[in-house]
């Protein structure tokens, strides 16, 4: 009886071990945004990063990556970040910030083929690049492939078009780093601004089909929302939208999870409010919402 009892421990501590937090946060054009004139609340940000408890964290927008680095250094103690060299026409920088007593960075590269589709892609224009990264889990050396993604803004048709074709390469790069490298455990995450996906327009459509074509699960297809915005009608009355996502191979998923939005996505519970409604971390830290969801 001993032993049973030891082994059934045993295993769901292996469990516990092997389960990690991934997500998601747009961070705005950290640490301060030239367009509103606001600088990015570190102290608010800290209290929202480390709530989040996130072993893993997909992250975009971020301008002054040297700047980032500190602050992870003083906020984020246990913690640190691999970010791409090229940022597209504003210089917004992305990559991952990840628990370096819960997982390994192994290699880490940016692909600009999204930043221009049809071309061979740009730094410092257009559309921001893909950051891959390979990790491994360290307590059951499982490895797999993060993506951070931070698709062309707009709900414009030229916009929409062009995110189409960016679902595309992305599509394209995972299949080959599949066939290349032999790993089969993928997910991406990040602003991919589908702007229809509420209304369940075109952008909603073409999002999943390319989750479907990839085989992959889209964590947060039932969130309510991840992001707000003035909503079109400038009465003080801001309105939720689901621009963010979280995507996973279903090695990644062993038991049934989804994502959740969280700081003032969560407070308000992505219903339509007064702008004061929503707080510091909508005023002063981004429009967009963390979104966090376990894998195991």
């Amino acid at each position: 009886m001993k032993q049973l009892l030891s082994l059934v421990l045993l295993g769901t501590s292996l469990s516990i071990q092997a389960a990690i937090t991934i997500g998601a946060y747009n961070i705005r054009n950290f640490d301060y945004d030239e367009r509103y004139k606001i600088s990015t609340n570190k102290p608010e940000l800290a209290n929202i990063l480390n709530g989040l408890q996130a072993d893993i964290l997909s992250v975009e927008e971020i301008v002054n990556t040297a700047e980032f680095d500190k602050f992870i250094e003083t906020r984020l103690p246990g913690f640190a970040g691999a970010y791409t060299r090229c940022g597209g026409a504003h210089g917004q920088r992305l990559g991952f910030i990840y628990n370096k007593a819960t997982v390994e960075l192994l290699s880490f590269n940016e692909d600009l083929r999204i930043t221009e589709p049809g071309t061979e892609g740009t730094c410092d224009a257009g559309s921001r690049p893909l950051a891959i990264a390979l990790f491994q889990i360290k307590s059951t050396k499982q490895k797999f492939y993060g993506i951070t993604a931070h698709l062309k803004s707009g709900s414009q048709p030229d916009s929409r078009a062009k995110r189409v074709k960016q679902y595309e390469i992305l599509k394209n790069v995972i299949v080959e780093l599949k066939n290349k490298t032999g790993i089969k455990d993928f997910y991406f995450a990040g602003d991919m601004n589908t702007t229809e996906y509420v209304s369940r327009g075109g952008d909603y459509k073409a999002f999943r089909k390319l989750v479907s074509d990839l085989g992959m699960i889209n964590l947060s297809e039932n969130m309510a929302c991840s992001a707000y915005w003035w909503g079109g009608s400038d009465d003080g009355i801001e309105s939720p939208s689901l621009l963010d996502h979280v995507v996973v191979t279903p090695g990644l998923l062993k038991t049934s999870n989804r994502a959740k939005a969280r700081a003032h996505c969560e407070k308000v519970s992505c219903r339509q409010v007064p702008v004061a409604e929503l707080g510091v971390s909508y005023a002063s830290v981004s429009d967009h919402c963390p979104v966090t969801a376990t894998i195991q």
